[in-house]
C-alpha cells in the first residue's frame, strides 16, 4: 500500500523561500532531525496527492513534541512568517498535520516516490525528504548541507506511483555528473531500504551529490487534450501568432510536420552580464492560455543534429521559460535543456541526460501555479525529470514553440510533428468549441497524408 500524503511541506531556513531547505510529510517531533530547529523563516503548503479535506493544515510547534505555541497553515506560500501576524520567527522546533476551516490553496502535483536520505548509518541522524530531482546538495549559502553526508536511505512508494518500475539514481557529484548507483523500485515492492551505503559494492556513502528519479510521467494529471495541432494543411491555426522581431526565421507546414529555419545570431536571452552580447530575436509561435497545463510536442532528430528549438512559455521578453533539444555544432552538442529567464537573468533548472543523438524526441511542460517542471522522454512513454522551477507568471501566459540559432552554428532546421495543450479533467468545457473541432477535422486527402506519414514514420523506425 502507497503512502497518503495530504500535505506536502516546503520549509525554508530564510525569508522569500531562501537558504537550506526540506520537505516535511509528516509528523516531525523534534526539527533537529532534519537540520533546522529554530531556523524556519519561510515555507509552502501544497495540496498533496491525498488532500481530500478542505480543512487539512500544516502546524508548525515552539517546541520539540508538539509544545508550547502552535500556529496553523493552509495551502498556500508564505514568504515572511517573522511578520506581525504571524509573529514565530525562528522558533519552530516541531511540525505537525491536522484540520480546520481554511481555503484551498496550491497543488503539488504527482508524487511518485518519497525518498529519505539520513546523515548516519542504520536511518539515524539528520533527515533530507526528495521528492522531485535535486541537482546540488549543496548548501546555497556555501555550506555542504546534504552533499556528501548520505549514509543511508529509504524510499516509499508515493500514491502516484506508475505502473512500471522507476529508478532512484544517486550521482557523486552535481548536476547528475560523475559515478552514479541505480537503484530501482518495481510495482510489487512497497519500500526499499539501504541502511549502509558505505558497504555496498560502489560504496556510495558520503558521495552523494546529486538524486534523479528517473522511469515516471505525471501525464495522468493532465489528461484531456483542448488544442491539438498536427499542422496538415498549408495555412497557420488562428489560435496561433507568429512572432520574428528580426524576420531571420521562417516557418512552413508540411504534411504532418512545421519546420522553422532560424539564421546564425538568432537568441532567446539577454546575454551575460544582462545586456551583453544576447538578443530576443529568435523566432516563436504563441497562443494564449491560463490557469495550469501541459504543453507537449515531439521533434524530429536528423543525423547532422540541426535541430535547436522546442517549447515555451512566454510572460514577455522579461519573463519567460525554455525545453529545448540543442544543435550538434552548438557547444551544447544536442542536450535537452530546461531554462529561465526573469527579469534578464537566465538560469539552467536541468539538463535531460543522455538524449543527445536520439531519432526523436518529446518535451512536455506542465505548469501548477508558479511552478513549472521540464520533461523529456525518447519514446513519450517513459520522461525523464528536467527540472523544477518557480516563476511568477500572471495570467494569461503565451505557450508555443520556438527555435533558435545561438552564436555563429550553421543554420538550424528544426521541425516539429505536434503541439499539444492539455488540462485537468473537468476543465476542458471552457476550451470546447469551433477550435477545439476543427483542429479535429481534416479532408479526405489530408487525412491519407497524416496516414501515409505514420507509415513513413513507423517505417523509418522498423529500420
Amino acid at each position: 500500500m502507497a503512502a497518503r500524503v495530504p500535505l506536502i511541506v516546503e520549509v525554508f531556513q530564510h525569508l522569500n523561500f531562501h537558504g537550506r531547505n526540506s520537505f516535511v510529510i509528516e509528523p516531525v517531533q523534534h526539527l533537529r532531525q532534519i537540520g533546522l530547529n529554530d531556523q524556519i523563516s519561510s515555507l509552502k503548503v501544497y495540496r498533496g496527492p491525498n488532500f481530500s479535506n478542505s480543512n487539512h493544515k500544516v502546524i508548525l510547534y515552539e517546541h520539540p513534541r508538539f509544545r508550547g505555541r502552535k500556529i496553523a497553515f493552509g495551502p498556500g506560500f508564505y514568504p515572511n512568517i517573522h511578520e506581525a501576524g504571524y509573529n514565530f520567527s525562528d522558533r519552530t522546533s516541531s511540525i505537525n498535520f491536522g484540520t480546520m476551516p481554511i481555503p484551498v490553496g496550491p497543488e503539488w502535483g504527482t508524487l511518485p516516490v518519497i525518498v529519505e536520505c539520513f546523515e548516519h548509518q542504520e536511518f539515524r541522524g539528520k533527515k533530507f525528504t526528495v521528492l522531485r530531482d535535486i541537482a546540488n546538495l549543496r548548501d546555497p549559502d556555501g555550506g555542504t548541507w546534504f552533499e556528501d553526508r548520505i549514509s543511508s536511505l529509504r524510499i516509499t512508494k508515493g500514491p502516484n506511483f506508475p505502473r512500471t518500475p522507476i529508478e532512484v539514481i544517486l550521482y557523486e557529484h552535481p548536476e547528475y555528473e560523475g559515478a552514479n548507483l541505480s537503484i530501482p523500485i518495481s510495482p510489487s515492492e512497497f519500500k526499499k531500504e539501504i541502511p549502509n551505503l558505505h558497504v555496498l559494492p560502489q560504496s556510495f556513502g558520503d558521495s552523494i551529490s546529486a538524486v534523479k528519479i528517473e522511469g515516471w510521467s505525471s501525464a495522468q494529471e493532465f489528461p484531456q487534450i483542448v488544442y491539438f495541432d498536427e499542422f496538415v494543411g498549408n495555412q497557420m491555426n488562428p489560435e496561433w501568432r507568429w512572432e520574428d522581431p528580426q524576420g531571420g526565421g521562417s516557418w512552413s507546414e508540411k504534411q504532418g510536420y512545421l519546420e522553422m529555419k532560424v539564421e546564425p545570431g538568432q537568441d532567446l536571452w539577454h546575454g551575460s552580464p544582462p545586456g551583453r552580447g544576447g538578443n530576443m530575436d529568435a523566432p516563436r509561435l504563441l497562443m494564449r492560455t491560463s490557469s495550469d497545463f501541459a504543453i507537449e510536442t515531439r521533434i524530429k532528430v536528423s543525423p547532422e543534429l540541426r535541430e535547436h528549438g522546442g517549447l515555451i512559455v512566454w510572460k514577455g521578453p522579461w519573463n519567460f521559460i525554455r525545453l529545448e533539444k540543442t544543435s550538434g555544432p552548438h557547444a551544447f552538442r544536442g542536450d535537452v535543456r530546461f531554462e529561465q529567464h526573469v527579469n534578464r537573468v537566465f538560469r539552467l533548472v536541468g539538463r535531460g541526460a543522455g538524449l543527445s543523438e536520439v531519432r526523436e524526441v518529446y518535451l512536455r511542460i506542465e505548469r501548477r501555479g508558479n511552478r513549472f517542471t521540464g520533461l523529456a522522454s525518447e519514446d513519450g512513454i517513459n520522461w525523464k525529470i528536467c527540472g523544477e522551477t518557480n516563476v511568477g507568471m500572471g495570467d494569461p501566459v503565451n505557450v508555443g514553440l520556438h527555435a533558435l540559432c545561438p552564436g555563429n552554428i550553421p543554420p538550424t532546421l528544426t521541425q516539429f510533428d505536434y503541439f499539444r495543450l492539455l488540462k485537468r479533467k473537468g476543465e476542458m468545457r471552457h476550451y470546447l468549441g469551433r477550435n477545439f473541432d476543427r483542429t479535429q477535422r481534416m479532408s479526405d486527402e489530408d487525412r491519407r497524408r497524416k496516414q501515409r506519414d505514420q507509415r513513413n514514420r513507423a517505417m523509418r523506425d522498423l529500420l
